[in-house]
């Protein structure tokens, strides 16, 4: 169970999510989203 999946869970393109890690908060911006 990845911090960065959890965060990303019904998430969009465009959108912005921030995750806290042990070395600190980070932010990652979606560009695209592909489904395999």
């Amino acid at each position: 169970s990845s911090p960065i999946a959890r965060a990303l869970i019904g998430k969009y393109a465009g959108d912005v999510v921030e995750v806290n890690t042990p070395g600190g908060t980070r932010e990652y911006e979606i560009l695209e989203v592909k489904y395999v």
